[in-house]
Formats: structure tokens, sequence, C-alpha cells
């Protein structure tokens, strides 16, 4: 059997990592040295990819189907739910689906970040990342992440700026070996920035807006860079192209089904089971799914066609690149067009994006030129931690596209264990909301009265959960 080899992109997250799909009766993952982003490097994540590909079928309640009478009978249940039906994209998919995407969803996108609670003129600063070859010649860092858990890839960019004499200060729950400087969230009021000092957080649907505009505003004030790095393929070409669409954040989203408001969702390439609550979900007639990959979601349609690796179309980094996907798949644009009634053109569609960007050629080599505009004073209110036990989940490409994963386990201070009196190799009880479960856990670190996770447990509300806490 001949191997089918594809040049692609990892959808792990937004940093852009070139690699090679081989197809040979199973999935292999190779590097590609030449790719600007990841010089062929590969997190956990990429080389997982293998089970993130696992192949969906294409289903109407729970019969097999072909993929366009799954698209057609999408089409008349969306048609039926006039004004309750909404329409969700996260970016994982290619620039050319996620504006045909658009033009079907015009009466109620999602695309789960809150633009809505953020100024205007911060909108090209939180969509468009600096380049990293910026980071790497950077003097001072400071780190609004754990760059191992939730983007490793960047971690080769610090380590590189440290070799060249660059601080780096770390503002999080736990303390990080590569920081000279560790700063917790609560302590903020330590941290001393210039104009010579790059921040880097991270943006995605589940983020706190205040948080995002703390950020923005610590950054303004002392005339500091800073880059917001985000979870999925293709965020960067969603932003961009949704710029000017009327969004509905992912809160907004949740609360219109559980009043009842949004009676149909169609995800397209998104699993939202790590997004939305199971009883959320339940609340709705008619569930669509639309991807390349199965979902661990229970959707009453899904529409299955290639996977990412195998389309046709482009993606854009969080540096602003525009890299071009390794296949000629078409059959993901060929479904939105069956549920738009049109069939759209590919070529079309292309050059309305090279226009949107502002480039006549595809060239990952090549970071386009893009306006970034300054912003003005902006006031921020975050919430500190309370002085009682808090769950704080650390979202990476596990958490998001719910994968197994090997750190199924909580991390906690030697304070806290001895206080709990908890044994090696024993567990946790973690209390919140009515539920109970036991964890396995790590001394590590971090922050006093703090729990860090990296898997989602079930338990949590948002980003930091109040939990009680036993052996």
């Amino acid at each position: 059997m001949s191997d089918n080899v594809y040049s692609t992109i990892c959808p792990g997250c937004n940093f852009g990592c070139g690699l090679y799909i081989r197809e040979n009766g199973s999935l292999g993952v190779d590097f590609r040295k030449s790719s600007p982003a990841n010089a062929g490097k590969l997190c956990r994540f990429g080389m997982s990819l293998p089970k993130f590909f696992a192949p969906a079928k294409s289903m109407i309640d729970g019969v097999e189907t072909p993929m366009e009478e799954a698209a057609k009978e999408s089409a008349k249940r969306i048609s039926d739910s006039k004004g309750s039906a909404a329409f969700l994209s996260l970016g994982n998919t290619s620039n050319e689906e996620l504006l045909a995407f658009q033009k079907i969803a015009e009466s109620y996108l999602c695309t789960g970040v809150n633009f809505e609670a953020l100024p205007k003129d911060t909108y090209q600063t939180i969509s468009i990342g600096i380049p990293y070859s910026e980071i790497e010649a950077a003097k001072h860092i400071v780190l609004f992440i754990d760059p191992y858990e939730q983007y490793p890839l960047i971690v080769r960019r610090l380590l590189s700026a440290k070799n060249k004499g660059a601080k780096i200060t770390s503002v999080w729950w736990k303390d990080l070996t590569l920081a000279d400087e560790n700063i917790r969230p609560d302590d903020i009021s330590k941290l001393a920035l210039t104009q010579d000092s790059i921040i880097i957080a991270d943006f995605h649907p589940l983020s706190d807006t205040e948080q995002v505009k703390n950020v923005l505003s610590l950054a303004k004030n002392a005339g500091a860079k800073v880059t917001f790095l985000k979870p999925f393929a293709n965020s960067t070409g969603e932003y961009i192209i949704s710029k000017d669409a009327k969004q509905k954040s992912l809160a907004q989203l949740i609360e219109d089904i559980n009043k009842g408001t949004i009676k149909t969702l169609f995800a397209l390439e998104s699993d939202i089971s790590a997004l939305i609550p199971s009883d959320t979900l339940s609340k709705l007639k008619n569930l669509i799914i639309q991807a390349g990959q199965a979902s661990s979601a229970k959707a009453n349609i899904v529409i299955a066609h290639e996977p990412l690796y195998m389309k046709k179309g482009t993606l854009i980094n969080n540096e602003g690149r525009v890299q071009a996907l390794g296949g000629s798949g078409t059959k993901g644009l060929d479904a939105l067009g069956i549920i738009a009634g049109s069939k759209f053109d590919f070529n079309t569609l292309h050059e309305s994006i090279k226009k949107t960007i502002g480039i006549t050629v595809v060239d990952e080599f090549t970071i386009p030129k893009y306006d970034r505009p300054a912003y003005g004073a902006i006031q921020a209110a975050p919430k500190p931690v309370e002085k009682k036990p808090a769950l704080i989940d650390v979202y990476n490409p596990f958490i998001w596209f719910n994968l197994a994963d090997d750190n199924d386990f909580v991390e906690l201070n030697l304070n806290t264990a001895r206080a709990l009196k908890l044994l090696k190799g024993g567990t946790l009880k973690i209390k919140s909301n009515g539920s109970a479960l036991e964890k396995k856990f790590k001394v590590a670190p971090v922050q006093d009265n703090v729990l860090l996770t990296g898997k989602s447990l079930g338990i949590e509300k948002g980003i930091i959960t109040p939990v009680e806490i036993s052996r």
C-alpha cells in the first residue's frame, strides 16, 4: 500500500506548527523542519494527532447516511427553526469554510470569544499577535500563561530569548522553572514593566474579559508590547474574517439555549462538549455537528467529511502568517453549500480572503503587514482568587478537544498537602457545585489555596471554581 502524505498544519492551537500526516492503513505524524513556526518540533498534542483524527460518520438521528443527505436534513431543520437557530465555529477549519459559514450564520454567529465586552479599538491587538522572532529578541518577557502546559512550542522561543539575556517574569499561580521572577496574580502590583517588555497572555472562549482588559491596560500604561496566544488552529483567521460581523459570546449562547430562545445549534468543526454543559445541550431540539473527525458530543445530525489535513484552503497562525493546507478536498465546503441552498465557489472565497488580508500570494514564510492601531485607556476590575481553596483550569489542547491525557491529576503545594495530611500515592477529595470526586495529586510550587488542573474534571464553573478539599 502506497503512502498518502499531506504537508499540513497542526490543529492543536493557533501556534501554526507545520507537520506531515502520513496515511498508510493508519495515521502517522512526521516532522516538517521547513515550517517557520516550529521548525519541525511538535508538542505532546501534535504527536497525538492520530487520536484526534478519529473518523466520523454522517448520521441522522442515529442512522448512518450519505453526507449529502445529512446536509439536506440539516438545511430543513435549520429552516424550520427560523429565529431560533445559532451557528458556532471556534476557528478549527479553513478561512474559506469560515467565510462561507459566516454567510449562512449572519443571524446568530458565535465564535466563542466575548469581543462584545472589549473596546473595539483593541480587536486588532487581540486578534493578531506579534512575530515569534520579536519574542526571541525581547529584553523582558512577562508570562500570563503556563507555556509548558498551554502552548509548549513557545517555550523554545522563550529559552532562545533567555539565552540572549532576556529576563522572564511569570505572573501565574505556579512557579515556572524558566522564569527569573515569579509573581502571583494577586500580587500584580509587584510587576515592573517598561517599553522593553513583551507581555504574553491568551484569549479563548472562557477567558475572563476583565483579566484581558487588565493585561491590555498594563501594556498601554507601560508602552509595552502585548500578544495574545489562542487555542484553535485558525483563531486568528476567524477573528479577522468576523471582525465586522455581529457576534455572540459563548456565555450568551448558553444563556439563550437555557432560556429556550435557541433551539437548534449548528457547530462547525467544533467539539462543544468542553464548552457547553451537557444539561444545556440536552435542551436543544436539534444539535447539528459538521466535522472531519468524531466529536464527543451527542448530535441529532452529524455531517462528516474530510479531516483538516485533507482540506483545500488556508489558515492564519498567531503571528499572522497565511498558511496553506496540504489537501484538495472541498466536501466540507460542498456541505455548507447544500445548507445555504447555493454552491460556494472555492476560488471566489479564496480571492476574497486574500483581499481581506491584503496579499496576492499565499506564502507562509512572509508575515503580511497588518495595521495595529493604538488603543485608548482601559478600565479593568479582575476578580482576585478568594482565600478559600479554588480549582483553576489550565486550558490546553487536550482539554479543548476532550482527548485523554496523562495529566489526570491536580497540583497543590506542600503546605496544603501537609495541612490535609495527604499520603503519597493517595487521592484528594474535591467537592463543588453539589458534585464530588477523588483525584490523584502532585505536589508542586503552587500558590496557597489553589489546585491546578490540566484536565477537565466536570465540576468546574468557569476558570476559577471555589471548592472544598479533604483527604
